[in-house]
């Protein structure tokens, strides 16, 4: 990075790797505030990006099970429609309501909100003949965790709880599971840089949504740096899975792109 802007990328192993602009697919705070040197960026930017607020820590479970969840509500273990669908573990608003508080006093959720998935359903390749793999998505749980607690000691009896609620829901589901990968918002931050354990690259608060994401002024997917660009859900529309920050961002670089190279042509010419 120099005067013209963004020049490439280095690696942990300091090696250098040219291009002529740089897309981050990153958390906005992790960007700003660990890749890209202080010195690029103005004061009054980088205040702002200090207080760029990442919160709803995740706590994901992903389990190998030996057979499909039999819920008392749809019960059978053969393949079913609800089966193929998100499954939301989440009866009431008070319910939620309750989740949320939890975590504020306890760290965890009691009762945590749980979007299961089994894509073993629709891809048997994922896993033996008659055996099926899920992903539990559980809200809320904190990153930042009170009374002295830590998350390197409490993750495991955190999954039992989870395995537990969903077991309340479905009685099979606990004897089923043959192996299970655990994933506090610690471990969402260390092994994948989602900070805080936010898997929506920031709050979605009002402050931090539409033409203030990530900050006002910088909306339009790109940076105080030049040939550098936010693709991330920490750029407008935000979080989920739907492409649209990344395929808003391209267009932009596209853009940008094309006015570069008539300026080239324009002075050539």
């Amino acid at each position: 990075m120099d005067d013209r802007g963004a020049q490439g990328v280095q690696l942990a192993d300091g090696s250098m790797v040219d291009a002529h602009c740089v897309v981050a697919g990153i958390n906005p705070r992790l960007l700003f505030l660990e890749l890209v040197d202080d010195g690029a960026l103005d004061g009054d930017f980088l205040q702002r990006m200090r207080g760029y607020k990442c919160g709803s820590g995740t706590f994901r479970v992903n389990v190998a099970l030996s057979e499909l969840p039999d819920f008392d509500c749809l019960p059978g273990t053969h393949l079913q429609a609800h089966h193929q669908s998100g499954i939301v573990i989440g009866p009431s608003l008070a319910y939620m309501e309750q989740a949320y508080f939890d975590a504020r006093t306890h760290g965890c959720s009691r009762a945590p909100v749980i979007e299961m998935t089994i894509p073993s359903t629709l891809d048997p390749t994922l896993a033996p003949p008659g055996k099926h793999v899920a992903s539990l998505n559980c809200q809320h749980f904190a990153y930042d965790l009170p009374n002295g607690l830590a998350w390197d000691e409490i993750r495991e009896p955190a999954a039992d709880l989870v395995i537990d609620t969903v077991t309340r829901y479905a009685p099979n589901f606990k004897d089923a599971v043959l192996g299970r990968r655990i994933l506090s918002p610690l471990d969402l931050e260390r092994e994948f840089g989602l900070t805080g354990g936010d898997i929506f690259h920031g709050a979605l608060t009002l402050d931090q949504i539409w033409s203030a994401r990530p900050v006002l002024g910088h909306a339009d997917y790109r940076t105080p740096v030049a040939n550098l660009y936010l693709c991330s859900a920490g750029t407008h529309p935000g979080g989920g899975v739907s492409g649209m920050p990344g395929h808003n961002a391209a267009r932009e670089v596209a853009r940008d792109l094309k006015r570069r190279r008539r300026e080239i042509e324009r002075k050539a010419g």
